[in-house]
């Protein structure tokens, strides 16, 4: 098995998970490797989108978007050295060019989120029933917690452009905006996003939308899964014969391996993933989005076990 090279984007680079179906994901924004690096990066700046809702964020490779010209032109450097992995967890640049993983710090674990009131009636009690049941779908197992604070529902949609501005929770649960003309389901963030970004968007699809099994439940696994830092699972593999590459976003295309800002965490290729695309598994695989053993140990060798699982197994006799 090769070791894996660890590439990384610049701190700057604000990384959103879409959770569309991989039929949806654009192909805009993707590097070309069979140009020169001059000619290259003047070809993909010139046909990369601009977020409408943010204006200065740019979004590239179908489902991920990079804030600021700089932070973009490190990306395009980068793009082009990636190989093998398999479950990753997504890594970040701190002070002195360290590379450390891209996941919440020990006593920032207990993660909590407030839902927006610009939700219709109907969709707020679904989002909270889902997002209870996702939340605990992941601290059952996982030393982390998702707890829901109504009281600041009122402020949930609250732009976060300083540090201190009145929002107490670690993230909003909101509507999704418009990006231009590729709608999608749910749109996540990485734990290194600015304070601002560190929201969950969901589309008008996200409620509506059963292909491949998928529920708002099972969207919300799949999202608390990057909240957590984790990247897709289906980006690394062989695209299967009901996921031919016409289907995939560009990241996702190709022999096994890419290097990305992401690194090799425990077990192989798992097509059963809750971080893997429904229709980017095999022929017969199961539907919806549910975590695997091989999620849970993942994220156990990130967070270690749910305080619960710890106290019963010191006080089991």
């Amino acid at each position: 098995m090769r070791m894996p090279r660890f590439g990384l984007r610049t701190a700057q680079a604000l990384v959103l998970a879409l959770a569309v179906s991989c039929g949806e994901a654009s192909d805009i924004g993707v590097p070309s490797r069979d140009e020169t690096f001059d000619d290259g990066w003047k070809a993909f700046r010139a046909q990369v989108v601009e977020s409408a809702a943010h204006p200065g964020v740019f979004i590239v490779e179908g489902d991920i978007a990079i804030r600021g010209e700089e932070a973009l032109r490190e990306y395009f450097k980068e793009h082009s050295t990636r190989v093998s992995q398999s479950l990753t967890v997504s890594l970040r640049r701190v002070v002195g060019n360290a590379i450390v993983d891209d996941v919440w710090p020990a006593g920032r674990r207990g993660l909590t989120y407030c839902i927006s009131n610009a939700f219709d009636s109907t969709q707020k009690d679904e989002v909270k029933a889902a997002m209870e049941i996702a939340g605990d779908s992941w601290s059952r197992r996982v030393g982390v917690s998702f707890g829901y604070i109504p009281s600041e529902d009122d402020i949930c949609d609250l732009e976060q452009e300083l540090d201190d501005t009145p929002r107490t929770v670690t993230f909003a649960v909101r509507p999704a905006p418009v990006l231009g003309s590729n709608p999608y389901e749910a749109l996540a963030f990485y734990p290194s996003a600015l304070r601002k970004d560190q929201i969950l968007h969901l589309g008008p699809s996200a409620f509506t939308s059963t292909a491949w099994g998928k529920t708002l439940e099972g969207r919300l696994r799949h999202e608390l899964g990057h909240v957590l830092g984790f990247r897709h699972e289906h980006m690394w593999a062989v695209p299967t014969p009901d996921c031919s590459a016409e289907d995939l976003e560009e990241e996702d295309v190709g022999a096994p391996g890419h290097e990305d800002d992401a690194r090799l965490l425990v077990g192989g290729y798992d097509t059963q993933s809750v971080m893997h695309y429904h229709r980017c598994r095999p022929p017969g695989s199961s539907l919806g989005y549910a975590q695997t053993e091989t999620d849970y140990r993942a994220a156990i060798s990130i967070y270690g076990l749910a305080p619960s699982l710890i106290v019963s197994a010191v006080t089991t006799p």
